[in-house]
């Protein structure tokens, strides 16, 4: 026989080639880490690895290193609790503040039929600073996950500084600016850092304004 005749063609190499790599992708696809929404956490099963994205709506640090997180999810304004375990890297605490977006690698747990992720210092990281990320809409929509905290918001300032608007113009907030001069900044995009409070004597939410700077 010839020896020739042994050999596959290169046409068939093609293709063995094509079925090798195409078996390489599905089995990374099927070992890597999902990436879930948080309303999605709730039907995981315990000990699951993934990867979920929100925004830092509050944060506490305990002496042993270890940070309780919640993040929001935006759309629909669902919490999930990550708890951080001090590793090599800086805590969360040291970077991150109120309304950034983290991204976040860890382990569930249904405890209590209340998920949890569990993750480490290397498994948080910063998506968008909250400025990037905070609208008067999304504030307006879910306030009391902010209420009281000091946070950084962009917008356009108008009505002489008295009100904060979103670009679209459609949703706006009260502005308290007491010590602050604001009214230079009226019809300019801005960067406010301020605290949101909900004032019971004219029933409606404000931000106490810290500072202002053109964005």
């Amino acid at each position: 026989m010839n020896v020739a005749q042994k050999l596959p063609t290169l046409p068939t190499l093609a293709l063995i080639l094509i079925v090798l790599l195409g078996s390489i992708a599905l089995l990374g696809a099927s070992s890597a880490t999902p990436r879930l929404e948080i309303p999605q956490i709730s039907s995981v099963d315990d000990g699951t690895s993934v990867v979920v994205s929100g925004i830092l709506v509050d944060f506490h640090s305990y002496d042993a290193g270890v940070e309780n997180l919640v993040l929001m999810d935006p759309r629909s304004g669902t919490t999930v609790k990550i708890v951080c375990y001090k590793g090599i890297g800086p805590s969360p605490s040291q970077y991150a503040a109120i309304g950034d977006e983290l991204l976040v690698r860890g382990e569930v747990s249904q405890y209590k039929s209340s998920p949890t992720v569990f993750t480490d210092n290397e498994g948080v990281s910063v998506l968008k600073k909250a400025e990037f990320v905070l609208t008067v809409k999304l504030l307006s929509t879910n306030w009391a996950l902010f209420e009281g905290d000091e946070i950084v918001i962009r917008g356009v300032m108008m009505q002489s500084g008295h009100r904060l608007y979103d670009h679209d113009l459609e949703h706006s907030i009260m502005v308290v600016s007491d010590g602050v001069s604001v009214s230079q900044f009226d019809d300019k995009e801005v960067l406010v850092t301020c605290e949101l409070r909900y004032d019971d004597s004219i029933m409606s939410l404000t931000l106490v304004v810290e500072s202002v700077h053109m964005a």
